[in-house]
């Protein structure tokens, strides 16, 4: 495994990560004492589109450098 494809690999795992939190509010659920989930706004589902978008893009990235290593 190349530094580049390391390197790649966990900028999407952070992506991914940033896109689970930003989904999730960033907070536990416990913590909040609602019952209910709220809807998340346009903007939210829209920023959260770019990061995953952003992920996929990274690791389809990764996997074409790792094929072109072999």
């Amino acid at each position: 495994m190349t530094m580049r494809y390391r390197a790649v690999a966990v900028t999407a795992t952070m992506l991914l990560c940033a896109a689970l939190a930003t989904g999730c509010g960033g907070k536990g659920g416990a913590d909040d004492g609602s019952a209910t989930t709220p809807t998340p706004s346009g903007s939210q589902l829209s920023h959260l589109d770019k990061v995953v978008g952003d992920a996929e893009s990274a690791a389809n990235a990764a996997e074409s450098d790792a094929a072109s290593d072999n």
